[in-house]
């Protein structure tokens, strides 16, 4: 650990204030060092006081292994962790740990992201301090050609932990988490391997937690969790925790049970199948009438004025 991540451990296991000098002597380096790490702690979007007399206080709500492990409820998912203040993508961070040899569950979490993707290379809005940003590493046991149910997977993880913090989440095809009719969570996965296997998948998560206000061009279309229910305390790290643990939980309902069970879950929390749709893939844009999510993931679709159409890869708008 560096000598920051000993003093963020300190003030985290403080129930007040921790002196300068003794996180000085603690540590072992100057009180003019402690000032400088408060510092950056603070740029992280750390609340720390400062206060004369008394020493420094955290009022944490960040994402440092230390306060997801707090509430952390899983076996193998989140236990090789990596936190980063800043970072371009946690998914190039997150495939480039892959190659070297992350374990299966291994997480790669950021404060803030600046060049966070979501589906089709489109940008993902990941601003510090105010949501949960996270990558994570899998080898799944699963044959290359089932690889794509781990997207539909992810959805029902991600929805079940949010709904057991009080939010009324629901899946719009194929993994887009929604809160009254808005954005909440966006994913991302990509896999590498061969033919025959699977060598791994790293699936990017971001969640809307902090915000009261989004930008302009998107509030209309996106929400948080603080803007959802006002009235809930939000701590990112207890979202994070939650959303592992039941990731776990329908990861191995995957492996050990097959996808049954998994599309089961997607269709009770579905907010796509029923609704007029507008379909838009790369080779054509159409209207149409959602009917199913079908068993190998496909969402069928009954195009105005004409026959059914399963959709593989595309994007769904409700119209």
């Amino acid at each position: 650990m560096s000598k920051r991540d000993d003093i963020f451990a300190l003030l985290l296991q403080a129930d007040g204030f921790f002196s300068g000098q003794e996180l000085s002597a603690r540590v072992g380096i100057s009180r003019a060092g402690v000032w400088k790490h408060i510092k950056a702690l603070q740029a992280e979007g750390y609340t720390i006081e400062a206060v004369r007399n008394r020493g420094y206080r955290l009022l944490p709500n960040g994402v440092r292994q230390q306060e997801v492990e707090a509430y952390l409820q899983t076996e193998w998912l989140g236990r090789a962790y990596r936190y980063l203040p800043e970072v371009g993508s946690t998914n190039i961070e997150a495939k480039n740990w892959a190659e070297d040899g992350a374990p299966n569950g291994a997480v790669v979490m950021a404060d803030l992201q600046n060049q966070g993707r979501g589906r089709l290379g489109r940008a993902w809005s990941s601003p510090s301090g105010t949501g949960i940003w996270f990558s994570l590493v899998l080898r799944p046991r699963l044959e290359p050609s089932l690889a794509p149910q781990i997207s539909l997977a992810t959805a029902v993880g991600v929805c079940a932990g949010l709904q057991q913090l009080g939010y009324a989440a629901g899946i719009k095809w194929p993994n887009d988490i929604y809160i009254d009719g808005r954005k909440v969570c966006g994913m991302l996965t990509e896999m590498h391997g061969s033919m025959e296997s699977v060598e791994w998948v790293v699936v990017g998560i971001g969640v809307n937690c902090l915000n009261r206000e989004l930008p302009e061009e998107v509030k209309d279309v996106a929400i948080s969790l603080a803007i959802a229910r006002p009235e809930l305390p939000v701590v990112r790290a207890q979202v994070a925790a939650v959303i592992f643990q039941h990731l776990e939980k329908y990861y191995n309902m995957l492996y050990e049970q097959g996808f049954a069970e998994i599309r089961r879950q997607w269709l009770a929390n579905n907010i796509t199948l029923g609704k007029r749709v507008r379909i838009s893939t790369l080779n054509e844009t159409f209207y149409g009438q959602a009917l199913d999510m079908q068993e190998d993931g496909s969402l069928l679709v009954k195009k105005e004025g004409g026959d059914e159409f399963s959709l593989v890869t595309g994007d769904v708008f409700f119209a």
